[in-house]
């Protein structure tokens, strides 16, 4: 059995072939290839998030005999995304706890590809007997599962999210914010609204060349026309990110969608909303749109992609009954800022997984430029340190040195509890780094 082609509804579908990213281009044929032979679903070809439907449709049909063993085989597929896995996992998830099915995964030939299923968690939540976790805190957020607050909780994931941006990206304090603030919302709705008997799950990515940040939340809840109580799927889309369809106006709340909504497209990103039959999608400056689909998605995915180079999003993207909302406690204010309101960056609780090589003084010579977008001044603790690299030294305190010039050094960036080796070697790397300049970064 194979599932007609799904319309094309968002143009910035990224395929992973051989590890390097291509754009599909409005007017290119679909590309993907979803079948179901006997209890094994093969998926190959490019994957575009329109597809998700169509993946779902297949999964569902697939089930409906009530088999205890079914392959999901991507061995033929050449491009993939977060957009499309993510809003899958909570339906084999759903379907192994509460169905009893078991389900192999067999990873893409491509070696890229094939490591990409590992390290974003998407073969872990598949097939978990096969497949570890990555814990492994990299370049990226894999796909985490969420359904109180312990060690995966909405809050530890959100602030995985906002390091992310931090080390990768660049952004200034307020943008911070309105990305903390849509990612909470959309969170938050899972246990408040969904009812989902599998929690939620989080995915986000970094876009270092368009400095954009991608997060994507899927659940396998009731949907969202059934939490407001509305017949129509897409209609229910149409007025969940419309301001004032609101559970209380004086406190914003139920605003959440609409605020996520306004940030991702004002930022000039994309957001997409698929809950039921109803489909949602903008990009940028483009037009909304809306359709119903004729395979419903059995829960809530929300995509939303946001632009970092705004310093004045939050305040046109957050404005509720005419007034501009600044959320209060952000995540620096909470994790850096001391009593004074100064950044501290605890360097051995921030950076030690960084202290080894030159990739990692960039990371944190990033999060440190971040930081003083927000505040004049920040003091860099190294309790604990013993010992860090020359080229982990060059690379952050060497070139940042040259970059901001050595008053402007000297005045905003102050080190404490620095061990006497790590001070040595840190001085070194001034000093060579102001003989060669930074022409070669």
């Amino acid at each position: 059995m194979t599932v007609d082609a799904a319309p094309r509804f968002n143009r910035d579908f990224v395929a992973l072939t051989r590890g390097r990213p291509a754009i599909a281009q409005a007017g290119e044929p679909w590309m993907g290839q979803v079948e179901h032979r006997d209890g094994h679903i093969t998926v190959g070809a490019g994957i575009h998030p329109a597809d998700t439907r169509r993946l779902c449709g297949v999964l569902h049909q697939a089930v409906q005999p009530g088999p205890t063993h079914l392959t999901l085989d991507f061995s033929a597929c050449t491009g993939i995304t977060q957009a499309v896995m993510l809003p899958l996992i909570p339906i084999v998830t759903s379907c192994r706890e509460h169905r009893g099915i078991r389900f192999d995964l067999v990873l893409p030939s491509d070696k890229a590809l094939s490591r990409l299923f590992v390290n974003t968690n998407w073969a872990h939540h598949i097939a978990p007997e096969a497949f570890e976790p990555n814990v492994h805190r990299g370049g990226h957020v894999p796909a985490l599962r969420f359904e109180d607050d312990g060690a995966n909780g909405q809050d530890a994931i959100l602030a995985r999210v906002m390091e992310l941006i931090l080390r990768k990206l660049e952004t200034s304090r307020d943008t911070l914010k309105a990305v903390e603030w849509s990612l909470g919302e959309i969170m938050e709705n899972v246990p408040i609204h969904a009812e989902s008997p599998v929690g939620g799950f989080v995915q986000a990515t970094a876009f270092g060349d368009g400095n954009a940040v991608e997060f994507v939340v899927a659940d396998g809840g009731v949907g969202i026309a059934a939490s407001m109580g509305a017949g129509d799927d897409e209609s229910a889309l149409t007025d969940a990110i419309t301001e004032g369809v609101t559970r209380d106006p004086q406190r914003n709340a139920g605003n959440g969608l609409f605020g996520s909504y306004q940030v991702a497209v004002l930022s000039g990103g994309a957001f997409e909303l698929r809950s039921g039959k109803g489909v949602l999608w903008r990009r940028g400056d483009g037009d909304l749109n809306t359709m119903q689909s004729t395979v419903p998605y059995p829960g809530t995915s929300v995509r939303c992609r946001v632009g970092l180079g705004d310093p004045g999003l939050l305040a046109r993207a957050l404005r509720f009954r005419g007034q501009s909302h600044d959320p209060p406690r952000d995540y620096l204010e909470r994790e850096y800022e001391d009593q004074a309101g100064l950044l501290i960056l605890n360097m051995k609780e921030k950076a030690s997984g960084d202290f080894g090589s030159r990739r990692g003084g960039r990371r944190i010579r990033r999060m440190v430029r971040n930081l003083l977008q927000a505040r004049p001044r920040v003091v860099l603790d190294f309790e604990g340190v013993g010992i860090i690299t020359s080229s982990f030294a060059d690379e952050f305190f060497g070139r940042l040195f040259v970059s901001m010039g050595p008053r402007a050094f000297m005045t905003r960036i102050r080190l404490i509890n620095v061990d006497a080796t790590v001070e040595g070697l840190i001085d070194r790397a001034i000093i060579q780094r102001t003989r060669l300049g930074n022409s070669e970064e």
